[in-house]
Order: structure tokens, then sequence, then C-alpha cells
């Protein structure tokens, strides 16, 4: 398949994906967990136990607690929703088409940086 993206996706390996937050609004109007796979500054990768309908609208929070106490907000649109196995969890992109702290956002991306180049050190 052919890569479409412009810019570096940033993995977050499974070992910190604890320390790395993603939360999406549901339906009910809380914010549940979702669990994050990887990002972009134009998308997000994420999985979850339940199925988001494609072209939805997503208001989302990302943070990292432990270095950035601040949740950065932003609205991404889904693109695909498959699952994973019958049965399993939902695997599903977003195109992220809003964000009203894009210098928190870019702030965030240089965090996760920091924290892959010290995963060593750390983990």
């Amino acid at each position: 398949m052919l890569e479409r993206r412009e810019e570096e996706r940033h993995v977050v390996p499974e070992i910190y994906r604890k320390y790395i937050l993603l939360k999406v609004r549901k339906a009910s109007g809380e914010f549940g967990p979702m669990e994050l796979l990887d990002f972009s500054p134009k998308g997000i990768r994420m999985k979850s136990s339940y199925g988001i309908p494609v072209d939805s609208a997503i208001e989302c929070l990302i943070s990292a607690p432990k270095s950035i106490t601040k949740e950065i907000p932003f609205v991404g649109k889904i693109k695909y929703c498959i699952q994973d196995e019958l049965g399993g969890d939902f695997l599903m992109g977003a195109e992220i088409i809003e964000t009203s702290d894009r210098p928190g956002f870019e702030i965030f991306s240089e965090v996760h940086n920091f924290i892959k180049e010290r995963m060593g050190e750390i983990f």
C-alpha cells in the first residue's frame, strides 16, 4: 500500500502507553479512555473496546500526566474503524481537523520524543 502521510507518525510503544492518555467524549457526554497507538500533527490511530462510525466527529483530550498536567483538546474525524478480530477490539484512525491549542499539541509531540529517547533509562 502506498504511504500517503506527509508527516512522521509517532508510534506509542505499549510499554509506555500508560504514560500518554487519550480520552474521547462518549455519547453520554463523559470522556472515556482509549489506547493511543500512534499520532502525528494531522492524525491519530487508536484502539478501543467499542467502534465509532466512519465520518463521525470526535472530541478528544490528550495528555502526559507525569510530564504535562494540561489536557490538550482537539477534534478528529473518524476515517476508518475495523474490528481487530472477531469479538475483539476496534482499530480506528482519525484525522485531526481542529485544535484550539496547536502550540500545546506541538509541545506534546516534543514530550513524546523525550520519553522515547529516554525509554531505556526510564524503563
